[in-house]
């Protein structure tokens, strides 16, 4: 149920609370919103579904698919919990992958049925799954491995492919909206899109440290990179002209966790290692604001934030915590 307490001109009155079972504080309360609570255990693994309408997390051995407004658990299965590395949910919200060191577990969340387990391996015999990403019609895994190998698994037409596309653990995937470019990134500091039928490089990056974040446009026009250091970047893959933009900041580094662009591709939104996150201009990188997250416990960070077609925000905090946040309010009315 959900309990209404009030508006908040800052953020859509929604939130959704995951409390804890051992020995922690009451959450913060605020007034001005409203929440509810979508399970008693705290989240190890937590994901936003694209268009921000799905929840999924992993705790207690088991991982739940939730509706994120109404709070309603929708699927829930038994899982290895110690040795899952990763979780994905298709585009359209029909289908859920976990990744256990080297097998791939996908649910069918309509017949809420497990719909196969699948073998993954890299070049290297000690390579685990660091990274899954599933897609479905036509249903195809992109798994990106701790050696830095890259596997395409089409399961329509019964084809595998694989490549070392980077020399370390890959840490971040994403195929672009028509399905030609794979964006990966990796711990060897390297940003790259590359032809999702060749795998070949098409653009590539470096940066001195790991990747830590890492995001792109809708049309893979735009991608951000972050290292864990200072090197925040704004990349333009295809111009001609545009040199990389770094992100224009205060301090002498930032720990970034988690991004997204808006749909307009105007706006970048960046989660830390705290309990904020800040919205900048995609075009100059510029900060135009941060905001504080909800919280729970005083370790509470961002696991995963996406927009919606309207330029909503919705934030996944640590402590369970989901978030809307208007983005054209936020923009014309900075603190």
């Amino acid at each position: 149920m959900v309990k209404s307490v009030g508006k908040n001109d800052r953020k859509l009155s929604i939130i959704v609370l995951v409390t804890f079972l051992f020995g922690c504080s009451e959450p913060k309360k605020d007034p001005q919103n409203a929440y509810n609570h979508l399970s008693e255990a705290p989240i190890d693994l937590g994901i936003i579904s694209q268009d921000a309408t799905v929840a999924a997390f992993l705790y207690g051995g088991k991982v739940t698919v939730s509706d994120i407004s109404s709070a309603k658990i929708m699927n829930q299965f038994e899982v290895d919990q110690l040795n899952a590395s990763d979780l994905s949910l298709s585009q359209d919200n029909s289908l859920l992958a976990v990744s256990f060191e080297n097998k791939l577990s996908v649910w069918d969340l309509r017949k809420n049925a497990l719909k196969g387990q699948f073998s993954i391996a890299g070049h290297s015999e000690f390579a685990k799954i660091s990274q899954v990403v599933i897609y479905a019609n036509p249903m195809l895994v992109l798994a990106g491995m701790t050696d830095g190998t890259l596997n395409l698994v089409d399961f329509e037409n019964k084809l595998t492919k694989q490549a070392k596309l980077h020399d370390a653990k890959i840490s971040h995937l994403n195929l672009g909206e028509h399905r030609q470019l794979i964006m990966s990134a990796g711990h060897d500091g390297q940003i790259k899109l590359s032809h999702v039928t060749s795998l070949t490089p098409k653009y590539s990056y470096a940066l001195e440290k790991r990747v830590t974040s890492a995001a792109s446009g809708a049309l893979n026009e735009t991608l951000f990179v972050s290292d864990a250091l200072n090197e925040q970047y704004l990349l333009k893959p295809f111009s001609d002209t545009g040199m990389p933009i770094k992100l224009n900041y205060r301090e002498r580094f930032r720990w970034f966790r988690a991004a997204a662009f808006s749909p307009s591709g105007q706006y970048l939104a960046t989660g830390s290692s705290k309990y904020w996150w800040t919205l900048w201009d995609a075009k100059n990188g510029r900060q135009i604001d941060a905001f504080e997250i909800e919280s729970a416990t005083s370790t509470a960070m961002i696991l995963d934030m996406h927009f919606n077609k309207d330029n909503i925000l919705t934030t996944l905090s640590s402590d369970g915590i989901i978030e809307f946040w208007d983005i054209n309010t936020l923009a014309a009315n900075p603190k």
